[in-house]
């Protein structure tokens, strides 16, 4: 059998993690050809098919599963190798894939991008802007932002690096008596806020919101617009114009945010990195 090529299998890796050919050629800088040939080449050398397709996506056979859980050992090695010989943070370098909810992407992560090049060019950060919790053992992410801490992914690693304040805004300018509840749609019931919105509706006896939304991004732009009250994270209601923070200065709940991340992946240098600028990120937006 022919010699193995870590090369064949950062294609392998690629594809599995991202399922398709055309965005695993551009996150490794490759044509789609190459990354096609080269899986057919290790297929080939290993004797057994790596990918099926289901719904148009490229995902692992139980062999190619196999393959992957070696590749990522190799990676992991490679970049503890890379870590010990250069022993500089400033080298790391490769892209790095991060999930949270679209205000906490859109808010506090985008706008802190340029101090994370600024120590670490050589990093290219993903942002997936989704309220869903993304499967981290599928490898949909490489880290995942949380508000609560993780009942599944038992194989990833959290840890909690913050609390952040929710409070009650209001558009500039209205009386909180005379406005309506805006309030999260049925599907997110479930959250906190939420819930405390469901019971202040119901002291006030107010028996319908003014409108339902999925993300606090759409909430704020709604009470600026003035259709009604809501609850938001203190780190956007307090900058954003337009809005006042109604009831007082307190906090009415507070929520955890939780730093999930692949136990194979941790030790790399690039992720050390994210994950420290992360962690420094989102505490300067605590309180």
């Amino acid at each position: 059998m022919p010699d193995l090529d870590w090369n064949d299998l950062r294609y392998v890796l690629a594809t599995a993690r991202t399922g398709r050919l055309a965005e695993a050629a551009r996150r490794i800088r490759v044509n789609e050809t190459t990354i096609s040939r080269r899986i057919v080449r290790l297929e080939q050398a290993l004797g057994s098919r790596l990918f099926h397709r289901n719904a148009g996506v490229l995902v692992p056979t139980e062999s190619g599963h196999r393959v992957v859980e070696h590749a990522e050992r190799v990676e992991l090695e490679i970049g503890r190798l890379t870590s010990a010989v250069t022993g500089a943070d400033a080298r790391a370098s490769g892209s790095v894939r991060i999930t949270s909810t679209p205000w906490l992407v859109n808010r506090i992560l985008v706008p802190a991008v340029g101090a994370l090049h600024g120590s670490h060019p050589l990093i290219t950060v993903e942002l997936i802007s989704d309220p869903r919790n993304l499967d981290m053992t599928k490898r949909e992410a490489d880290i995942a932002i949380r508000l609560a801490r993780p009942d599944r992914d038992q194989t990833a690693i959290a840890r909690r690096i913050a609390t952040l304040g929710f409070a009650v805004y209001g558009p500039a300018g209205k009386k909180a008596k005379s406005l309506r509840w805006i309030n999260f749609e049925e599907g997110m019931a479930g959250l906190p806020q939420s819930a405390w919105i469901a019971q202040e509706m119901k002291r006030e006896r107010r028996l319908q919101p003014a409108l339902l939304a999925n993300d606090a991004d759409v909430m704020l732009h709604a009470i600026a617009a003035g259709l009604g009250k809501s609850i938001l994270p203190c780190a956007i209601g307090d900058h954003a114009l337009g809005l006042t923070r109604l009831g007082g200065r307190a906090a009415v709940l507070r929520r955890e945010v939780w730093l999930v991340v692949h136990p194979e992946l941790r030790h790399l240098l690039r992720m050390r990195a994210v994950m420290e600028w992360i962690e420094k990120t989102i505490s300067a937006h605590a309180r």
